[in-house]
């Protein structure tokens, strides 16, 4: 005899149950009066989301004239054939190791923005939703288009899965048209709304007027993005940040250095994705846009004249007296003279608040 030979779909014994019960006429209420089971219990039987136990075996056997085996033997067949079927399945490990390529399932499935899947088949469809994608062999748009702004493609799971997000966020969002000579009048101006934290609150209005979609999704583990740009179609810019340092000057420095590669990509439409933002990188480029985006906040020339009236004692109402001159939030003149090692890391940092109160008030 072949004992390799199994059914084609395995057979609950909620099927069998439910012939025994059509032939006498009963109701699933009837049997639940029946065994004393709760009606719960016999409907989740029947559908297979339950198991049958020995108690319950010896429950039905005693209502329906069988043996308690017959019960039994019936739950161990439908189970096994289930495993089989699994196992019968020759991609299946190959095909959760391609959706664990793909995408960090336990984080997002924690963070609730997959639904949690009970096995491999319903994974895939989650991750592939997740990404817009009909199956694990096509590459997510997102990775298509975006290149870190050092080092090449995007693959990193983590990185993928941040940046959809930030995809799927920035499409929630109905801003007005993109004005490119706007947003270029603007950005000199948009600092200057950091210098209160309601005021600061509002640049994400300020920019969806703009036609420019900012969105805040905070960083996966195992990753340092700071910030991407990125367009969703050629009038369209999006600007990500993940509050990963949770610093304010750090947001506004990377907000608009992200607005600097906007600018920048006018006629390309380039995206990007920048890590590590704080430390200056190795292309040339992206530190040109570092420098840009520092002057953008301060003034080079306004800068350089407090730091040669101030040095080497920058005290804290020095600090707080240029910021509002420039108006604009002091933490932003404390990480200026830190990176330019004017001052320690440690000094002032009463100055410095976090960025996440802005946004969520935590």
């Amino acid at each position: 005899m072949d004992n390799t030979k199994r059914p084609y779909s395995a057979i609950k014994p909620g099927e069998i149950l439910k012939d025994e019960l059509d032939a006498r006429g009963w109701t699933q209420g009837d049997f639940a009066e029946i065994t004393g089971k709760p009606i719960q219990a016999i409907n989740e039987i029947l559908s297979g989301k339950k198991s049958i136990t020995p108690e319950t075996a010896l429950l039905f056997s005693e209502a329906l004239g069988t043996t308690a085996e017959f019960w039994l033997n019936l739950e161990t067949a439908y189970r096994l054939d289930i495993l089989h079927q699994e196992r019968r399945r020759p991609d299946n490990v190959a095909r959760k190791a391609r959706v664990y390529s793909l995408a960090p399932v336990k984080e997002l499935t924690k963070r609730h923005w997959i639904g949690k899947a009970s096995n491999t088949e319903e994974l895939v469809k989650e991750v592939c939703a997740y990404y817009g994608v009909d199956d694990l062999e096509e590459r997510p748009k997102v990775a298509v288009n975006f290149r870190k702004s050092d080092t090449g493609l995007i693959d990193a799971p983590s990185m993928l899965a941040w940046l959809r997000k930030a995809e799927i966020e920035a499409k929630k969002l109905a801003c007005g048209k993109f004005d490119p000579q706007k947003l270029k009048a603007a950005i000199d101006e948009l600092p200057r709304l950091s210098s209160d934290a309601r005021a600061a609150s509002g640049v994400q209005n300020r920019l969806c007027e703009l036609g420019t979609r900012l969105v805040i999704v905070p960083h996966l583990p195992q990753t340092r993005v700071d910030g991407a740009a990125f367009w969703l179609d050629k009038g369209s810019p999006v600007v990500a940040l993940s509050l990963r340092l949770d610093r304010i000057d750090n947001f506004w420095f990377t907000l608009m250095h992200e607005l600097v590669h906007i600018i920048d990509g006018l006629r390309s439409a380039m995206s990007y994705l920048d890590q590590d933002i704080v430390n200056d990188p190795a292309s040339e480029a992206e530190r040109m846009i570092n420098q840009r985006a520092r002057d953008l906040l301060i003034p080079k020339q306004q800068f350089e004249t407090f730091v040669k009236k101030t040095r080497p004692y920058f005290s804290r109402n020095n600090v707080v007296a240029f910021a509002r001159d420039l108006n604009i939030h002091p933490s932003i003149v404390v990480g200026r003279l830190q990176h330019e090692k004017l001052i320690p890391y440690t000094n002032l940092r009463n100055l410095l608040g976090k960025a996440s109160v802005i946004f969520t008030g935590k």
